[in-house]
């Protein structure tokens, strides 16, 4: 849930649906690079007059203020309902409480995806480590 600086205008929120150009700082091997690409489509709805429900595919580094930016507005507030498809609903903020066993599963999964990943990256590197 976002909540910006002016009334939002319906055809702003199909631009946010269709992507916008964005450009992300990224740190990797200690190489610090900015990336310039669109955002992939998103579900944004516009839930008040100064308030968006924005669902995203990815989730680059401060996207969804860039996102807005981009488009002419200015978050005030941004608030995470949901992250891989686990609900925070009914927690505040510094609350937590445990995870059920399908929780554990889809955090798994993706902790799995992530190491598949770094392990392909690694590929065809030579490393002096034994």
């Amino acid at each position: 849930i976002v909540e910006v600086d002016q009334e939002v205008r319906l055809e702003d929120v199909q631009r946010l649906r269709d992507g916008v150009v964005i450009s992300t700082p990224v740190q990797r091997d200690r190489v610090r690079r900015i990336i310039t690409a669109r955002t992939l489509p998103c579900r944004a709805d516009k839930v008040g007059p100064r308030t968006l429900e924005i669902v995203l595919q990815e989730g680059r580094n401060r996207q969804i203020r860039r996102m807005l930016d981009h488009v002419g507005y200015e978050v005030t507030a941004l608030h995470r309902v949901e992250v891989m498809g686990l609900s925070l609903h009914g927690l505040r903020r510094g609350e937590w409480m445990p995870c059920s066993a399908r929780e554990m599963d889809v955090i798994q999964r993706c902790l799995d995806a992530g190491a598949e990943t770094e392990e392909d990256e690694g590929e065809g590197v030579e490393s002096d480590e034994d």
